[in-house]
């Protein structure tokens, strides 16, 4: 640790000026504990130390990795049962998500987010099941496919098979999403494609995690992992981010999570807006890379508490971004508390928006900003100008969008995001109406890029109000197929369709219609292939336009039955098509039946079939 420290500070002396101590030689040095450094009132050694366990964690980790792929080259080092990160557990998955290969995730801490945000080709299969079936298991795995996840990993079976080894409901509903991902192709479609992001990244800050956590939390034997539980301050900033990042979805627009690490590396560059929710400690390098970025022409909007901690937990006089805000910051750390809510009244694009919101900082001032709302003397909403950029502070937490959302009156807080994310030349993934003109007020709408094909999804939460019929507007026609009834709607620029609870609208949008199917059997000419069991049955897949150019899907699904007519799962796979072709083979075992067998190819497009068949013998 004491190494560590001498690569993070250039002198003794900045070290004891950061830790208001009075170390004569650097082996005198000694980390804080939780109780001395909140009698200290600041954090610094304390919160060091936290940060140096963190890379001790993942260099312990990555031993463990090496280890694996020494025995096994192949192989994929994985973690099982991913943890939100705590003040206490050493987690930091920016470093752990780049040593492991393969993730079993839980959802906590908004992980579905994170691991995409961190290692996008990260495979990924989050644990499901528990007391989940119907609409909200629907929901969870719709929404992880639609994050990127390659599968489901389930806890347990007591609950999937009843004692007489029969499905439950839970089993069958598990059942029904897995053929429909799977054997209809759509996760293959998937894969590979461009998630769309529409410029928004949101800060993730393991810095502020911990600055929070120590303010007032707690040591308890039997819970060092979850911070929330011993720390209202953590409690609140994790409701907050979370919240912020549904009000994002359900306005119809996708993010990226950029931590720390990402930022001081200069992923800021690839955005419009960069959203700090309640980050109260930020380092230097990240300080600068914001300022820089408003300085350049981003926008950014933060909500309480922005910039009162450096990145080693010590208190500063003012918020590190005040100037860029527009606003001062007292050097106080506002306590979680229940405050009485506000209704703002204001103008945007000539309708009045009143948004209910929970007060966070009574004591902030305006400096070079301007404040939109003020009630009494205190500001809730502040624009400023930093640069050729544009800064917003929102004196209010989110912590209540989610009751706004439950009771249908999110929309004027929709309203206010939408009105400064526009200003930024911020779009929303796509134009989806109800029937009485509104737009979609909480569903995800996810929207992907694969070579000239853009797949949408609109996923409606559970319980959501927007159930029911809806109208997708499309900026150019384009042939539309719906992925799910696996028929094309048209060369349309307009889709009519209707929404049901914890299910998607997923779709598929063309510059040109599905080309032709169709399979060949290899090693012969007349289509007639004899096969004796036990050696193995090649064919070619092409899907083809009639100029003979390869065209959409880029997948397939094949069956291989029996002469009985029994489809053997085992033979039959998804595929993924290249320049629009692809091999299939069957490795025959040498007791299969003999006799004719068929080979069937389906598109997930408009479930065009085409068959072959070939015979077995002995």
């Amino acid at each position: 640790f004491r190494r560590w420290l001498q690569g993070q500070y250039s002198s003794l002396g900045a070290l004891n000026k950061e830790w208001e101590t009075n170390y004569r030689a650097w082996g005198d040095v000694m980390p804080l504990t939780t109780s001395q450094a909140q009698a200290k009132g600041d954090y610094a050694g304390w919160m060091d130390h936290r940060t140096f366990m963190e890379q001790v964690f993942a260099r312990a980790l990555q031993v463990a990795a090496d280890t694996v792929k020494a025995q096994d080259p192949g192989g994929l080092p994985s973690i099982s049962g991913t943890q939100a990160p705590g003040p206490s557990n050493a987690v930091n998955w920016y470093l752990l998500d780049h040593i492991v290969g393969y993730l079993q995730p839980y959802s906590v801490d908004d992980q579905d987010d994170l691991h995409r945000s961190i290692h996008a080709d990260q495979i990924m299969t989050g644990f499901t099941g528990y007391e989940n079936f119907g609409v909200k298991l629907r929901h969870q795995l719709w929404h992880r496919l639609l994050e990127g996840q390659a599968g489901a990993s389930l806890f347990w079976q007591y609950t999937a098979l009843n004692a007489d080894l029969t499905l439950t409901q839970q089993g069958r509903d598990l059942s029904s999403l897995t053929n429909e991902f799977r054997n209809e192709g759509l996760a293959l479609l998937l894969r590979g494609a461009n998630r769309e992001n529409c410029g928004i990244a949101v800060h993730y800050s393991l810095l502020s995690v911990r600055s929070h956590w120590i303010t007032d939390g707690h040591i308890v034997p039997h819970e060092v992992t979850n911070g929330d539980e011993t720390s209202e301050n953590l409690r609140r900033f994790h409701q907050d981010r979370t919240n912020w990042l549904q009000a994002l979805r359900d306005g119809g627009y996708q993010y990226d999570f950029l931590t720390t690490e990402q930022i001081d590396k200069g992923s800021l560059s690839n955005y419009k807006v960069l959203i700090l929710p309640d980050s109260i400690s930020l380092s230097k390098p990240e300080v600068t890379a914001i300022r820089q970025f408003v300085l350049r022409g981003g926008l950014l909007i933060a909500d309480a508490q922005t910039g009162l901690m450096d990145g080693h937990a010590r208190w500063e006089k003012g918020g590190l971004l005040d100037d860029v805000l527009g606003v001062r910051h007292k050097n106080m750390h506002a306590e979680a508390r229940d405050p009485a809510p506000v209704t703002l009244h204001a103008q945007w694009d000539g309708k009045e928006v009143s948004p209910v919101i929970v007060p966070a900082e009574p004591d902030l001032n305006v400096s070079s900003g301007k404040a939109v709302f003020s009630k009494g003397i205190t500001p809730f909403l502040i624009e400023n100008s930093f640069g050729a950029g544009h800064a917003v502070t929102l004196n209010f937490w989110m912590n209540n969008y989610m009751a706004l959302r439950n009771a249908g009156t999110n929309g004027p807080m929709l309203e206010l995001l939408a009105h400064y994310l526009s200003q930024a030349g911020v779009k929303r993934v796509a134009d989806v109406r109800k029937l009485d003109g509104r737009r979609v007020g909480c569903s995800e709408i996810a929207g992907y890029r694969k070579g000239e094909v853009r797949y949408l999804a609109v996923l409606p939460g559970v319980g959501c109000q927007d159930a029911g019929p809806v109208t997708l507007h499309i900026p150019s026609a384009c042939y539309v197929y719906d992925l799910r009834k696996h028929r094309l709607l048209g060369d349309v620029a307009e889709v009519e369709a209707v929404l049901a609870d914890g299910a998607p609208l997923f779709l598929a949008l063309s510059p040109e219609p599905a080309g032709t199917l169709t399979i060949s059997a290899l090693g012969t000419r007349d289509g007639g292939l004899q096969v004796k069991a036990g050696s193995v049955a090649a064919f070619r897949i092409q899907l083809s336009m009639p100029d003979g150019h390869s065209s959409f899907p880029e997948a397939v699904h094949v069956d291989v039955s029996n002469p009985e007519g029994k489809v053997l799962s085992y033979y039959g796979k998804n595929l993924a098509l290249k320049d629009g072709s692809a091999r299939f083979s069957v490795p025959l075992a040498l007791n299969d039946q003999p006799g004719q067998w068929h080979v069937t190819v389906r598109e997930p497009y408009a479930h065009q079939h085409c068959s072959v068949t070939f015979s077995v013998i002995r």
